[in-house]
C-alpha cells in the first residue's frame, strides 16, 4: 500500500558571514519565499546564540511572514533557559497575528548553553540558581492560553481606556501549534504529557 506524503517542510540554519549579516538573513528569506512558490508546506529555522545564525526566531520569522503568505512558519528550537515565558510569549503571539495563524513554536528546556558566558547578561545572577525545568513550558503554555490576570475586577491601560489584564494580542490557537524538542525519554513523556507535538533530530550529541 502506498503512503501518501501529506506535508513537506524544510529546516535551514539562516547562517551568515559575522561581518555580512544582512546578506545572509536576506538570503534566508528569499529561500522561504521560494519554497512558498515551489510548494512546501512548512519552512523551520534553526534558533541560535552566540554563533553566527538567527539569534531570534520570533523577530526573523516576522521578517518572513511579510514575504509570504501561505508557508507555516516554525522554529526548531527556542531554548527557554534564555527565555522569560510571558515575555516570550508576547512576542510569539504577535508573530502569529503577523503572520495570520501560521507559526508553529518550536521550545526546548534545561540549562542554557554558554551559561556560563552570559548568565550576568541574562539573569543578573547565577545562573545555577535559576529553575530550567519543563515547569517553564509550562508557564509559555499558561500564557499563550491568555487567560484574564490577577482578580475579576483587575484593570490595566491608561487615561483613555481601561482592559482586563491578558496577554495582547492573543493568538487563538496557537497554544495548540507548541512543539517540544525532545532529546530523552523523559523529556519526550513530559512533552506528551503537557500535550506538546513532539520534535526529533537525528543529531543530539556531536
Amino acid at each position: 500500500m502506498a503512503v501518501q506524503l501529506r506535508h513537506l517542510a524544510f529546516l535551514t540554519p539562516g547562517s551568515y558571514l559575522p561581518e555580512q549579516p544582512r546578506a545572509g538573513l536576506d538570503a534566508t528569506l528569499a529561500l522561504i519565499a521560494f519554497a512558498e512558490q515551489l510548494g512546501y508546506d512548512g519552512a523551520w529555522v534553526r534558533h541560535r546564540h552566540l554563533e553566527p545564525g538567527i539569534s531570534s526566531a520570533a523577530v526573523f520569522l516576522a521578517a518572513a511572514s511579510q514575504h509570504t503568505t501561505r508557508i507555516e512558519l516554525g522554529s526548531a528550537v527556542i531554548q527557554l533557559g534564555y527565555e522569560t515565558p510571558f515575555r516570550l510569549a508576547e512576542d510569539l503571539s504577535l508573530l502569529d497575528a503577523l503572520a495570520g495563524g501560521r507559526l508553529q513554536v518550536g521550545v526546548s528546556t534545561g540549562a542554557p548553553p554558554h551559561g556560563e558566558l552570559v548568565g550576568p547578561l541574562l539573569y543578573d545572577s547565577d545562573p545555577a540558581r535559576i529553575d530550567f525545568s519543563h515547569g517553564r513550558v509550562a508557564r509559555l503554555l499558561e500564557a499563550l492560553r491568555g487567560e484574564p490576570l490577577g482578580a475579576a475586577d483587575a484593570e490595566v491601560g491608561n487615561a483613555a481606556t481601561r482592559y482586563r489584564p491578558r496577554l495582547q494580542p492573543h493568538a487563538p490557537g496557537l497554544v495548540d501549534r507548541v512543539w517540544y524538542g525532545a532529546g530523552s525519554l523523559q523529556s519526550a513523556r513530559s512533552a506528551g504529557e503537557q500535550g506538546l507535538h513532539l520534535l526529533l533530530g537525528n543529531v543530539n550529541r556531536a
